[in-house]
């Protein structure tokens, strides 16, 4: 038989070769008229359907309708599973179906591990099997550290001279060494050694252990490869010692992962960090589309390419910063990032949403052509201007630390939606350039006891509920001119949901997911709900991120619109559950904020 539905596709990628074909050879095609009842409540399932053509509609016994199901969908596994129907399913239209038969499905998840998992398990558990299992992973990405990705310790103790620890790292063919001194544990590199002798002008008789590092960064035996390179990254490294059970066995070198791992991330950084002028951060900017694309299509996480990105993103407007604004003036001033930069979400630029914080009135009339420069530095990195006006150009987002406190006040007091929003905006702020002790003296200026169950608290929360949830009456995806708004009927509502709660219980955390954590951890929301919202915001910016790449816009950050009809089958079924859970957390928003006559 000829199958006329696409089986390459996660859950059935899962599956082994010879598992598939045996799949395919034991479906049978079966017909149903209009009105047709396939699947009663209470009775026993005869096995899996997988839609071919047609619409079938799930209800319960008082005709409550849950959801369509239409081409490649499939239903009812958990009638299967538990033995019997919960809800009925009824053909709307003449439909096509292909059966599995419940021994077969059951055959099929005792002999193929992630199949069974994957019909098991949760949203997250299931996403990151599509994204993992999906066939579209390099070998690299599921790369773990071991013996033979890291090099044997070679150790000096910390009474070892400089030039007898130079003669061992040549002896040994290694640029770095570890270091014992005691109970310390910590490492020297050839850079260090040159610097000690050079620079500091240490005689050479001097004890290593005056300039090896003791503040080690460590992985541990088994992670991935990739958040290896990660750390090295994030921490301007090029070498991580590995542990089993806290003990080095190891050291990894970033050279040696370069030669498996191509998407030269670090080699990004390095650029960002030479820079000698704005032209070479330009260049580096303009590297960050092509690597975001290399690492999702090599199957990266997104969780990692966002903290990646986030990494070189605030690295690269440093750099800026530092190149632009004189030495003199950089203790007098503090640059904030706002929005999804600030929250370490964003990975294709968006516009912008930045702030300045500065000492007193008197720095602002010499930092403003600095300034200037920097905003048009922002654009030619391919950040467009922020539409709403977010941007340390404009007089409302630039202040000293005592207006910034007064603004705080006033928005607080005034309660109004722009008020709110502006207030939504600074709580995600980030110092990453200048002095950050400016940031300190205005970071509590909007944690009140006074606030939990104010109406402040109230009308902060609104806006999460401003965008309709794209679901139709029948729980189906409700697109809008052919496609959804992610943004609006995803992201938002969670995320600000997430930062509302935040802001009534004085939390100083700007990532969503960890304050989805703290609260979590105040039992402000039960553990299940936390990690269904933490599953469903990863899946829509990963559903997100894909559909951006395959645009050939020129700011394909700035484009939220989903074509669902372009999704695949189990992207589809895992975009209806992860808006289910948005839509309930919106209810849980109305109850818990009394926003029931909004």
């Amino acid at each position: 038989m000829s199958l006329q539905i696409n089986l390459d596709q996660p859950p059935f990628s899962f599956l082994a070769e010879k598992e598939l074909a045996w799949l395919k050879s034991r479906l049978d095609l079966v017909f149903f008229p209009a009105g047709e009842v396939i699947l009663e409540v209470g009775q026993e399932s005869p096995g899996i359907y997988i839609l071919y053509k047609g619409v079938v509609e799930e209800t319960d016994d008082d005709d409550q309708v849950f959801t369509q199901y239409g081409t490649e969908d499939m239903f009812d596994v958990r009638a299967v599973l538990e033995s019997s129907c919960k809800h009925r399913f009824t053909a709307i239209e003449e439909t096509l179906c292909y059966l599995l038969k419940a021994k077969d499905f059951i055959q099929l998840l005792n002999s193929s591990d992630d199949f069974s998992v994957y019909f098991r398990t949760d949203l997250g558990t299931q996403q990151s099997l599509v994204e993992q299992r999906g066939g579209e992973v390099s070998e690299f990405i599921l790369a773990q550290v071991d013996g033979d990705t890291m090099r044997t310790p070679v150790y000096v103790t910390g009474q070892t001279t400089l030039v007898r620890t130079a003669r061992m790292m040549r002896d040994e063919k290694h640029d770095a060494l570890l270091v014992r001194d005691g109970e310390r544990r910590g490492i020297v590199t050839g850079s260090d050694l040159l610097h000690a002798v050079l620079n500091d002008s240490l005689p050479k008789e001097t004890r290593v252990a005056e300039v090896a590092c003791f503040d080690l960064i460590t992985v541990e035996e088994g992670e991935y490869l990739f958040n290896a390179l990660l750390k090295m990254t994030q921490h301007q490294i090029e070498r991580v010692v590995v542990t089993r059970n806290k003990e080095i066995v190891g050291v990894l070198e970033l050279m040696d992962m370069l030669s498996t791992f191509s998407t030269h991330s670090h080699i990004v950084a390095m650029r960002i960090e030479q820079a000698r002028s704005i032209e070479d951060l330009v260049i580096a900017a303009g590297r960050l589309e092509s690597l975001i694309a290399n690492l999702s299509g090599q199957g990266v996480k997104v969780m990692a390419i966002m903290s990646l990105i986030t990494t070189l993103n605030r690295r690269l407007i440093r750099k800026a910063f530092e190149l632009l604004v004189p030495d003199k003036l950089n203790s007098q001033v503090c640059l904030l990032v706002l929005g999804s930069e600030g929250r370490g979400e964003q990975i294709l630029k968006t516009d912008q949403d930045n702030a300045i914080i500065i000492r007193d009135d008197h720095v602002k009339d010499a930092l403003m052509p600095s300034l200037q420069k920097l905003h048009q530095v922002l654009l030619d990195f391919g950040y467009p201007r922020c539409p709403g006006g977010v941007m340390f150009i404009n007089d409302a987002w630039i202040h000293t630390a005592g207006e910034w406190r007064a603004r705080v006040g006033k928005w607080l007091n005034n309660s109004s939606p722009e008020a709110m929003m502006n207030m939504a905006i600074l709580m995600d702020a980030e110092p990453i350039a200048g002095n950050s002790e400016l940031f300190e003296e205005i970071r509590g200026a909007w944690h009140h006891e006074s606030l939990r169950s104010s109406i402040a608290a109230s009308w902060f929360a609104r806006p999460a509920l401003q965008f309709e949830t794209p679901l139709t009456l029948l729980g189906n995806i409700r697109e809008d001119h052919g496609a959804i708004d992610i943004k609006k009927g995803g992201i938002f509502p969670l995320v600000h949901g997430v930062r509302a709660l935040a802001f009534e219980h004085g939390l100083y955390e700007t990532n969503t997911f960890d304050r989805i954590d703290r609260l979590a951890e105040q039992e402000v929301l039960s553990k299940e709900v936390a990690q269904g919202l933490k599953d469903s915001l990863v899946l829509f910016l990963r559903i997100r991120l894909r559909h951006q790449l395959e645009k050939a816009e020129k700011n394909p950050g700035l484009t939220q619109q989903l074509k669902v009809s372009e999704l695949r089958s189990v992207d589809r079924s895992l975009l209806r559950h992860g808006l289910h859970r948005v839509k309930k957390f919106k209810q849980w928003l109305i109850s818990h904020y009394h926003l029931e006559n909004l």
